[in-house]
């Protein structure tokens, strides 16, 4: 017998649908989630030394950051990469921190994408070499 004839009973029970979560109007959110934005920021090799790139980008925000990798203009590939929130000689930002297979002095642009709650300001990357 098919499942696809006229009159099978399927033998599990149905459920009607429901959702994961409860649905309410109350955001559980504060109010310093509603300026919550990104922003690319690109930069050079300026900060290389060896395998690393060490940059300082200006948020004016100490709130921990979320940071993602956009472009790789001439750099080897990415090994791994940090980034953390710091106040750096009185300026409030990230502390990005990439690590590539090979030697980054030779690449000539790379491009991340950031997102910190509270974050304001021209987006300014210094090295931090």
């Amino acid at each position: 017998m098919s499942y696809y004839q006229s009159g099978y009973s399927f033998p599990y029970p149905t459920y009607t649908a429901q959702t994961a979560y409860p649905q309410t109007t109350v955001s559980n959110y504060s109010p310093r989630d509603s300026t919550f934005s990104t922003r690319r920021i690109q930069f050079d090799a300026a900060g290389a030394s060896g395998n690393n790139l060490d940059v300082f980008i200006i948020t004016n925000s100490l709130e921990q950051p979320i940071v993602t990798l956009a472009d790789n203009n001439g750099f080897p590939h990415v090994r791994d990469f940090y980034a953390k929130a710091i106040e750096h000689q009185g300026y409030k930002g990230i502390r990005l921190t990439l690590r590539f297979e090979g030697a980054a002095g030779g690449g000539r642009g790379f491009a991340v994408n950031i997102a910190q709650p509270g974050m304001s300001g021209n987006f300014s990357v210094f090295p931090m070499s």
